[in-house]
């Protein structure tokens, strides 16, 4: 901005030195004509000066609109500048927020069992199913694996289920398990289909409503589906976590 000022009082300085200019050699003309007492025909002189002046003033218009336009493309920099600035503070905001919500490092710690131990794939499957039922209220999880030589996922470990026959097998694109492989994001339903999910205790029988379904994805293939029944709301958090957990889990699966 303050080399644009500088330049527009140049430019107005200019104008202004050859208006004088202008003048003085007008003056300077009439002075000689007086003086020498010539008759010669005036008029060419005159209208080259006057030509002269009326371009200055065209190219100081010009020049001016040209000083407008850029100023006016500075605001708007700025303007972009502040709007971004703020934008970036909001983000920052907004992901410690969600740092401060979801403490990830606490989490696995409490959710994943120790690498070191000594547990075959059912066992080491149905501790991640039991440690995440008792943080987030889940009343039955199950936790699929995809086998290498058919691509079909099958029941590895379960929690609290209790069906006569064991969950059935699926392959990536069928049911809603397999649509989650296929898309590789995780799937959370409000509304179970009916007979989905029934869970049995000394109470009866019930159905839970909230159902979340979250693939464990090592490099950028599902090789794990984990199936969790709630009777209470899965937060946000809650699916960021799920998500930030799956990765962890991904790749604690590769020994087995």
């Amino acid at each position: 901005m303050g080399n644009l000022n500088k330049f527009k009082i140049f430019t107005f300085s200019t104008l202004l030195l050859q208006l004088v200019v202008s003048f003085i050699l007008f003056a300077q003309i009439q002075n000689l004509s007086v003086l020498n007492d010539l008759n010669t025909d005036k008029s060419f002189i005159f209208i080259l000066i006057l030509l002269i002046i009326f371009i200055s003033f065209i190219l100081f218009i010009l020049v001016m609109l040209l000083i407008k336009k850029s100023q006016l493309l500075e605001q708007l920099n700025e303007k972009k500048e502040i709007v971004i600035e703020d934008k970036s503070k909001e983000t920052e905001e907004i992901v410690e927020n969600v740092s401060e919500d979801i403490n990830v490092e606490y989490y696995l710690k409490k959710l994943i069992p120790k690498e070191d131990s000594k547990m075959n794939l059912k066992k080491y499957t149905e501790k991640i199913l039991s440690n995440f039922a008792k943080e987030f209220d889940i009343v039955q999880g199950l936790f699929f694996i995809k086998e290498k030589n058919t691509g079909e996922f099958s029941i590895a470990g379960k929690y609290a289920y209790f069906g006569e026959t064991e969950p059935e097998n699926f392959k990536i694109g069928e049911t809603l398990s397999g649509q989650v492989a296929k898309n590789m994001n995780i799937l959370y339903l409000s509304e179970i289909p009916e007979n989905y999910v029934t869970i049995l205790s000394g109470l009866g029988s019930s159905s839970p409503n909230q159902l979340i379904i979250v693939p464990v994805i090592n490099n950028n293939e599902t090789i794990a589906i984990i199936e969790f029944a709630s009777f209470k709301e899965f937060k946000k958090s809650t699916q960021k976590l799920l998500e930030a957990v799956s990765l962890k889990i991904g790749e604690s699966l590769i020994k087995y």
